[in-house]
């Protein structure tokens, strides 16, 4: 697919959201029901492995879980390419 300048010019305007993933668990709905504040899940990854970080559903690179001013912030590791950023955008139509 060739991506014009002015492709590109309206998707990097465009809003993303964005995931990170500290890890996951697999629990039955009853231990889920039971769950009360203080209740600890304990999560796939090593403490120290980071997040990755999501656009939609496709990984693009992963980072480090910091706190910045009081809030909890992903400093990026690794991530994917440009080139291959903007053609998945352009795949998914997300213009």
């Amino acid at each position: 697919m060739e991506i014009t300048e002015r492709d590109y010019d309206l998707l990097v305007d465009t809003q993303i959201v964005v995931d990170v993933m500290l890890g996951s668990a697999d629990i039955t709905v009853k231990e889920f029901l039971d769950l009360t504040q203080g209740d600890i899940i304990s999560l796939n990854k090593a403490a120290g492995t980071g997040g990755d970080i999501y656009v939609n559903k496709r990984i693009i690179g992963t980072g480090d879980i910091i706190v910045m001013d009081e809030k909890l912030a992903v400093r990026v590791q690794e991530a994917m390419d440009s080139d291959n950023v903007v053609r998945y955008f352009f795949e998914e139509s997300m213009l």
